[in-house]
């Protein structure tokens, strides 16, 4: 397995943890995002679809998908453009440091670009921490954003297939972000420089079709430890 770091990462396979690994009460603290709720051809309620960079603003709909798990899913739409675009679609109820966020993801077309993520810790469009699964690059990266500019700290090889559905999950404590992928730990990576409370959102690339379901926010106590 590839892996490029960044200044303030390492990777620890001790760190690999299961996904029930969780207690109960940070079980019952945990947020599921009812997109069967939602209206389909609208936008998802709940959200902030902030623009995504240059005034554009990402195409975010709720749309009809028999392998969702509600029979629906979150849709981001790309659009052709030789810009860099990073549509944001921001959960603005929950404003956390320490959190458990897991997703599924559905790579379901693009061009230039196939994907998605996950934004946390995020103070602005222009200022977050980024996970990120990239069919092209058949990779899972974690990103720090700052003012609009990428800087990758970890990038591993991944097997990410288009038009299927992946479960992203992302436990960032203090410093320390596990990443598993499918249920499998991917890796560990350490930053200390967002160190506040910020927005979670969705997260896609340029042209890419992406789809998002089962989104579950779980804020972490401070005093857990791995």
């Amino acid at each position: 397995m590839r892996c490029q770091t960044r200044i303030f990462c390492v990777l620890s396979a001790v760190a690999c943890v299961t996904c029930t690994g969780l207690g109960a009460s940070a079980q019952d603290a945990a947020t599921s995002i009812a997109i069967g709720a939602n209206e389909i051809g609208a936008p998802p309620t709940g959200f902030d679809l902030s623009p995504s960079g240059e005034g554009k603003q990402g195409q975010w709909t709720v749309v009809r998908d028999a392998t969702a798990k509600a029979g629906l899913a979150i849709e981001q739409a790309g659009a052709q453009t030789t810009e860099d675009r990073f549509p944001l679609a921001i959960y603005k109820p929950a404003s956390l440091k320490n959190a458990e966020i897991s997703l599924r993801l559905n790579a379901a077309g693009g061009k230039s670009d196939q994907g998605g993520g996950v934004a946390l810790r995020l103070s602005s469009p222009q200022d977050y921490y980024l996970v990120q699964l990239d069919v092209q690059r058949d990779g899972a990266l974690f990103s720090r954003v700052s003012n609009g500019a990428s800087e990758e700290i970890v990038a591993v090889d991944a097997d990410i297939a288009s038009h299927s559905w992946h479960t992203l999950t992302v436990r960032a404590k203090d410093d320390e972000f596990v990443v598993l992928l499918d249920g499998i730990w991917m890796f560990t990576a350490f930053d200390k420089t967002l160190s506040q409370a910020g927005r979670i959102a969705l997260w896609t690339e340029g042209d890419s079709v992406t789809r998002f379901d089962s989104i579950a926010i779980t804020p972490l106590p401070t005093e857990e430890r791995y």
